[in-house]
């Protein structure tokens, strides 16, 4: 028995042989055979109903450490700020036979099969499925510590930081400033368009007098030619500001307190800031050795790790993975037929 007690290197331990356990991503599943897939977002959810529907007898176990990770969102402006969600509930994964485990793992015995968990329970597998997400990437500026980052949400898939940024939104003054800044090195683009769209209808709807500001620093002017094109179509009537990384988007200093933000274009001032931080594959994948340089995981098209060939990765995790609830969902198709 392997003793682990964080569960970022019990779980990059799962990776490293995740579909070794399996057999290889080439073999097939047995009736009596347990799938356990660690990961109920999108694509370890999908995951889970997918390997149900494909092997009605297979004993499916999807384990998710968050119990609020699959419930129903009751605050409709915090939800807004979530990250795109798979319609699975848990009580549609129950009510298709899926096993839900709401615990921590804290053990791992790769000879006996079998995961210990932190309620004290265990749970047995056969074959592993891991679905790492995504983490922030640490960034060298000035003045953006722990402090900023609070002040400053990301929301960008955190429950508590979408709480926090919707009050800030809740509390914005009349006439207020809000910035949304988005990195040269944004992982997903299409959420970043729906949150600048999102920001807007809300300022338009609440505060029509506020302005709103995005620092988008990624390398091309395709987002702000996105941006502009829909709002026109939707008819936002928002004061917006788009500023690219030509015109100076990059983020050089910030001050959290007195909401302020230096860039190569100047000091802008605001009363809420959207700080969303560039991102990297999960802590899982990390620790597992599934990383490459860029920061995510090399996959082939069924999601097999090209730098470990028993690991399977699914969801956004994956290089060049298209980062959207559509991509997530290709990517289960894929390992899941694999396994066929």
């Amino acid at each position: 028995m392997t003793r682990l007690t964080r569960r970022h290197v019990t779980l990059g331990l799962f990776a490293t042989a995740a579909v070794a356990a399996a057999g290889g991503a080439g073999l097939a599943l047995a009736p009596s055979d347990r799938a356990v897939i660690v990961g109920a977002g999108p694509a370890g959810a999908e995951a889970a109903l997918a390997l149900r529907a494909a092997h009605p007898a297979l004993r499916v176990t999807l384990l998710e450490r968050d119990p609020t990770r699959l419930a129903r969102e009751s605050d409709t402006a915090a939800a807004a700020f979530t990250a795109p969600r798979t319609a699975a509930t848990l009580a549609g994964l129950q009510a298709q036979g899926i096993e839900v485990m709401l615990d921590d793992v804290t053990d791992v015995d790769w000879t006996a099969g079998r995961l210990a968990l932190f309620s004290g329970r265990d749970a047995a597998f056969d074959r592993l499925y891991l679905a790492p997400g995504t983490s922030a990437r640490a960034e060298a500026i000035a003045g953006l510590d722990a402090e900023a980052r609070y002040a400053m949400p990301a929301a960008w898939g955190n429950p508590r930081e979408a709480r926090r940024l919707a009050a800030q939104l809740a509390a914005l003054p009349e006439a207020g400033h809000v910035v949304l800044r988005l990195p040269a090195d944004l992982s997903h683009p299409q959420v970043a368009l729906t949150r600048a769209l999102m920001l807007s209808r809300h300022l338009a709807a609440t505060r029509p007098a506020a302005r709103l500001t995005v620092l988008d620093a990624t390398p091309t002017p395709a987002l702000a030619q996105s941006f502009a094109m829909a709002k026109r179509l939707q008819g936002i009537a928002a004061q917006v500001r788009w500023i690219t990384a030509a015109e100076g988007a990059t983020v050089r200093a910030v001050e959290a307190r007195a909401g302020r933000i230096d860039t190569d274009a100047g000091r802008l001032s605001a009363d809420v800031i959207n700080f969303v931080p560039p991102h990297q594959a999960g802590a899982i994948a990390q620790a597992a050795g599934l990383v490459d340089g860029s920061g995510w995981c090399p996959c082939d098209a069924r999601g097999r790790s090209m730098l470990r060939s028993e690991a399977v990765v699914l969801g956004d995790a994956r290089k060049g993975a298209a980062r959207t609830l559509a991509g997530a969902r290709l990517s289960v198709t894929a390992a899941t037929k694999a396994q066929a």
